[in-house]
């Protein structure tokens, strides 16, 4: 098979739709071009909920395991924030590598909330540096037990997010300034997390259903129980 049709991971619907024509139903590239201009149509995706400075990208689904191949593999169409308006904080204080950083953890969060995982190669694509750049980037995350949630590792990290690591922190009493410099994160997402732990941990109190937590407080499922975890963690640090 020509190395052209092999398909890769990040992929727009439309290239994964012509090769799944050329691979998968043994059309010609020019026929298979051809059904896609008469289909533009499927390709829109003007009621997306796609934000500025977020972008529509297929990732595997997390259901499936690494040794599958990326053509046969689920793919999950998730939505990602390259850019919001806290990243230019990290910029400012820590330069260019802690906002590489700090968008990698988003991103792979984001990913994981919508049931997909990244890879390494999605993140050379999507931050627009090398391999050994982004694997440079993960071990500086593993070495601080931020958890980095990639296709291939995932079970071997631990259940808990960098958004726990860093409400733990707070717990522990560190402060948000601290924090910030430790793990490279923008005060309005230190704040953003510890809020939201707080919410959690009060309507957990209440005995509120896990949906309704998560209705509330804006945040996947996941996380709520991450919450819920280290919330019923720091009652058993008690005297």
């Amino acid at each position: 098979m020509n190395d052209i049709y092999v398909l890769k991971s990040g992929m727009t619907k439309e290239q994964m739709f012509r090769l799944r024509l050329i691979n998968g139903f043994s059309f010609a590239p020019i026929i298979a071009d051809a059904i896609i201009d008469l289909s533009k149509d499927f390709f829109q995706n003007d009621d997306s909920g796609v934000c500025n400075g977020q972008i529509l990208y297929l990732a595997i689904s997390d259901e499936e395991g690494p040794g599958k191949s990326i053509l046969d593999s689920k793919h999950v169409e998730v939505i990602l924030t390259l850019d919001a308006p806290e990243d230019m904080d990290v910029y400012e204080k820590f330069g260019l590598s802690a906002y590489r950083q700090h968008i990698l953890l988003r991103i792979t969060q984001e990913a994981r909330d919508q049931n997909a995982l990244l890879t390494i190669k999605d993140l050379v694509k999507l931050l627009k540096s090398s391999y050994s750049t982004i694997k440079r980037d993960i071990k500086h995350f593993r070495e601080r037990e931020l958890y980095v949630p990639l296709r291939g590792i995932v079970k071997d990290i631990g259940p808990s997010s960098h958004k726990s690591k860093i409400v733990e922190l707070y717990v522990k009493g560190y402060t948000s300034t601290e924090i910030q410099r430790s793990t490279r994160h923008s005060l309005q997402s230190i704040e953003r997390y510890i809020k939201d732990f707080s919410r959690v941990s009060i309507l957990t109190q209440r005995e509120e259903s896990i949906d309704n937590i998560r209705l509330i407080v804006g945040i996947s499922e996941r996380l709520v129980k991450e919450y819920q975890e280290l919330f019923i963690k720091i009652q058993g640090w008690g005297p």
